[in-house]
């Protein structure tokens, strides 16, 4: 008996030791990963996200591309969307409930990609269709004001994109005979003038024939305050495939206007989120909304190899050999000790 418990304790000693000599490679491998992972700014797990990073890139951004692969660099976030139900019209029964966004930033201008699922393309025309658009939305200063709209003591900006100015840009202004087309009507003399067009004589957005951004710059104080800013810096582009819109909106990172947000390389702030379904006749407060989001705008220089200029693949191949050589060498010091 106590030759073969000699011998069982023997063989347990190895196990054990077998254990070490891959166990202590293993983690240091997992450590070495991990580095890289931070190092780069990848999540190892998605879900624990819960603010939107805007990634710094030595760049120009894309600001009229939902497809540039450079948005790869950026981290995605799905925030979900609820009916607005605070003032009427409420939308109690809303079709999109989330939203994918990513955020780049060059340190001069900040971008935005959002993301949703629409079954039908609507760009509206006329006032029986309904338009899809998307907005986000920042506060003017700091803290976090009611996120439907803002306060009268906390107001907001608010970029929002919309695919009927996208589509005047992309196939011209439509005139009554295009969304109406079994109207008549006598000819008035000086109609074009402007008495007749008050809303283009009042340089009303929305009346204005020429438009060179699909994304209007709106400032808030609280329902019933929404108003166009007399200059806007806002500029992006969206695109429908496949029941998905995507969509970029940018503007620069500082301007001039008093009532606009401001961003900084490594400054925190607030965003939030809304979306009109066309198809579903949703218009004004009939919208989906989130509630504030996390926004951290990185900075130059934010990351240990941001100023090199190494493309991620070389850093992630150096960093595997890095964790190569770390793990060899536990392994042939594990392995000699225990000899």
């Amino acid at each position: 008996m106590s030759a073969r418990s000699g011998t069982d304790g023997g063989i347990g000693q190895e196990q054990e030791a077998m254990k070490t000599r891959y166990l202590l490679p293993f983690l240091a491998v997992l450590l070495a990963v991990s580095v890289i992972a931070t190092t780069l700014g990848t999540p190892i797990a998605s879900a624990v996200e819960t603010q939107v990073v805007s990634r710094y890139v030595d760049q120009d951004l894309p600001l009229a591309d939902p497809a540039s692969e450079l948005w790869e660099d950026a981290t995605p976030m799905e925030v979900p969307l609820s009916g607005q139900v605070s003032m009427a019209p409420k939308n109690e029964e809303p079709s999109i409930t989330s939203m994918t966004v990513r955020s780049l930033n060059n340190g001069k201008w900040v971008a935005f990609l959002l993301e949703w699922s629409d079954p039908t393309m609507d760009a509206g025309s006329g006032l029986l269709a309904y338009k899809d658009s998307a907005a986000i939305q920042f506060p003017s200063k700091e803290g976090e004001p009611f996120y439907c709209m803002g306060l009268s003591e906390g107001t907001v900006e608010i970029l929002h994109w919309r695919s009927d100015f996208q589509h005047d840009i992309e196939s011209g202004l439509p005139n009554a005979a295009d969304i109406f087309p079994n109207m008549w009507v006598s000819i008035y003399p000086g109609g074009e003038s402007g008495p007749f067009l008050t809303g283009r004589a009042a340089r009303n957005p929305l009346s204005l024939t020429e438009k060179t951004t699909p994304v209007e710059d709106l400032v808030a104080g609280g329902f019933g305050t929404l108003s166009a800013q007399q200059h806007g810096d806002a500029v992006g582009w969206a695109t429908w495939e496949d029941g998905t819109w995507r969509a970029v909106i940018g503007r620069p990172m500082i301007t001039t206007d008093a009532e606009d947000a401001q961003f900084t390389g490594g400054m925190e702030t607030s965003l939030a989120l809304a979306a009109w379904d066309g198809g579903k006749a949703e218009i004004n407060g009939k919208k989906s909304v989130s509630t504030w989001v996390t926004l951290k705008i990185e900075a130059s220089g934010a990351l240990p190899f941001g100023n090199i200029g190494l493309p991620d693949m070389v850093i992630v191949t150096i960093g595997f050999v890095v964790a190569i050589v770390a793990a060899s060498g536990i392994t042939w010091a594990v392995v000699r000790r225990a000899s």
